[in-house]
């Protein structure tokens, strides 16, 4: 009884009522609005007027706590299996979930990438649609086949594939032994990080950039690098005194980003803040950087100045192993079922794919 899906079904099956419970969760398959990828795309075709899949007893509904269903739409990131995992828990039971999509089977075009889980790892899985992308016809033949699941208590795949062997198809009478390709080494030169002051036609922008420079008093320096786009630099030491200066005019930070110089041995730790208070201010961007070295990457958290960088910083520490002094989070992971630490640093090696030759099928 510990398998939701076993459980689900034993209930739907169970006292007098029990075609009563089968006929209304046959026929009232409400799915949560979850869009995580492109196979959203052919959930809206699927429930558009051309197929009206409403027609089967199933609807796309927006709040959790009042649905039945999930269809995972494809790829499932380990930020979004959070998400994910939240919302199955708080529908109702008895519940259910599709996968469609290669993504969400087995990882798809992103199969060795660092950030995939498998929907299957995270929530009970009840039907999978294949595809990339999988067709508005193959979602429905994923709902109709949880209804007869529903009505019948038993799970039945809807297609069979015969194995074969590729030589005995083509007529193949001797095998020679192939060994996979390689991936390719290439050796490029190092690549140079320049963010440079550049020349355009932004009047207000001059004159913004030169009061910040005289606010700053030689805390930073900043220069204009497009419009709208201001760039600061400052070291670690004085990166909170900078941050307390914008804060003034800037109200909260959009973006916290770790660049990996790893021939430098250094990271280039990044904030972009904007503003929503002052109206000449709101398509401007400032962002504010510093480097910390690879070997001792501790930085100071603004979360006191800002505290919308708090999960970006929780991110960043996750990414780069990046420790924000005084954000209380540090040493938690942020994401589920991380399987890597630090995966976007450049020393982590990126998995090579496997190659099966002239195996049996199972």
């Amino acid at each position: 009884m510990n398998d939701p899906n076993i459980k689900n079904i034993k209930f739907l099956h169970s006292g007098l009522l029990s075609p009563v419970k089968k006929w209304g969760a046959k026929w009232s398959l409400w799915a949560v609005h979850l869009v995580t990828s492109c196979c959203g795309v052919e959930l809206a075709h699927t429930y558009a007027s051309g197929y009206d899949a409403e027609r089967w007893g199933t609807l796309n509904f927006g709040m959790m706590r009042q649905t039945n269903l999930i269809i995972v739409e494809g790829t499932i990131s380990k930020k979004m299996a959070k998400a994910l995992r939240m919302t199955w828990e708080q529908m109702p039971d008895p519940k259910f979930v599709i996968v469609m999509g290669a993504c969400g089977l087995e990882g798809g075009l992103f199969w060795n990438s660092y950030h995939i889980v498998k929907p299957s790892e995270i929530v009970p899985v009840d039907y999978f649609v294949p595809g990339c992308p999988p067709t508005p016809e193959g979602l429905m033949r994923g709902i109709l086949a949880l209804q007869k699941k529903i009505e019948s208590g038993e799970a039945k795949a809807t297609a069979k594939y015969q194995p074969v062997r590729l030589e005995e198809v083509l007529e193949i009478k001797e095998v020679k032994e192939r060994k996979p390709p390689k991936s390719p080494v290439k050796i490029a030169e190092k690549p140079e990080i320049k963010i440079e002051p550049r020349d355009v036609e932004w009047e207000f922008g001059k004159s913004f950039v030169d009061e910040l420079n005289q606010k700053l008093a030689g805390a930073g320096e900043a220069f204009i690098t497009d419009v709208n786009r201001v760039y600061i630099r400052t070291t670690k030491e004085r990166f909170l005194e900078v941050a307390e200066k914008l804060s003034e005019d800037f109200d909260h930070v959009k973006s916290v980003n770790v660049i990996d110089v790893i021939h430098e041995d250094k990271f280039i730790v990044e904030y972009t803040v904007s503003s929503y208070s002052s109206k000449e201010l709101m398509p401007v961007l400032v962002t504010i950087s510093a480097e910390i070295p690879r070997s001792n990457p501790r930085f100071p958290s603004v979360i006191d100045i800002w505290p919308s960088a708090d999960y970006q910083e929780r991110e960043m520490y996750d990414f780069f192993g990046v420790w924000f002094e005084n954000n209380p989070a540090m040493g938690e992971k942020f994401l589920i079922a991380p399987e890597v630490e630090t995966p976007l640093r450049k020393d982590f090696k990126i998995p090579q794919p496997n190659y099966v030759l002239g195996g049996e099928s199972e």
